[in-house]
């Protein structure tokens, strides 16, 4: 890639517009591309340029965005990351979270997913009842004063994912605080997000990071 900026652009694009798996075959070409030079200013090469990537996509939220200690944390742990990592191999491997936490800096930027209040009023529900065991798509519908088949057939047109598929994936999200930020049990935390057991929380975990909970938390030394 010779123009890093182009390529800043169209990964907080593809991150802005939900598409990580765009940004993830972004970076992946990159990286790979970097492989073909000779091996010190490969390194150097793909750690300069991810670093940057990461100030590039920080600068852009405003001092005054009431989210920006937030982002600042995300930041922090990427950037701890980053330098962690030994060889142009290893930032292969991680390139899914690198993408994961620059999808949420990012996710600052955008505007809302949905205008629609009967969309925004279950996205707010979800946020709020993460916790809560009875959280599913009749109780929303309910709240909402919708009938099920209705209101998922238009939260899977505004948002592009279905209201399950949605709670399952901000459970596997919001547990990556305790995850990383304490020294929990992994099968206690899925307890907590309401998942049916501990292989359900670790198959499902893993089907959204492409890791175990074990290995996520492992990776960061936290």
């Amino acid at each position: 890639m010779d123009n890093f900026y182009s390529l800043d652009q169209q990964i907080v694009s593809a991150l802005r517009n939900a598409h990580p798996i765009r940004a993830e075959q972004l970076l992946e070409t990159l990286t790979l591309d970097l492989l073909t030079l000779p091996s010190d200013d490969e390194y150097m090469s793909v750690r300069f340029y991810y670093r940057g990537l990461v100030y590039h996509i920080i600068r852009l939220i405003p001092i005054d965005n009431p989210n920006v200690q937030t982002a600042l944390t995300y930041t922090s742990a990427l950037l701890t990351l980053i330098d962690e990592l030994e060889t142009t191999l290893d930032f292969l491997y991680a390139i899914p979270v690198i993408v994961e936490y620059l999808a949420k800096v990012t996710a600052f930027l955008s505007p809302p997913v949905s205008t629609n209040p009967n969309v925004s009023t279950t996205l707010r529900l979800i946020e709020e009842h993460l916790r809560d065991a009875s959280l599913s798509l009749p109780w929303i519908a309910d709240q909402v004063g919708l009938s099920n088949n209705y209101l998922s057939a238009l939260f899977k047109q505004e948002v592009g994912e279905s209201i399950p598929e949605r709670i399952r994936r901000r459970r596997i999200d919001a547990s990556i605080a305790d995850l990383l930020g304490t020294n929990v049990p992994i099968c206690t935390i899925g307890e907590k997000f309401c998942f049916a057991s501990c292989t359900a929380y670790i198959n499902t975990f893993k089907s959204y990071k492409r890791m175990t909970p074990l290995q996520y938390r492992q990776l960061f030394h936290l």
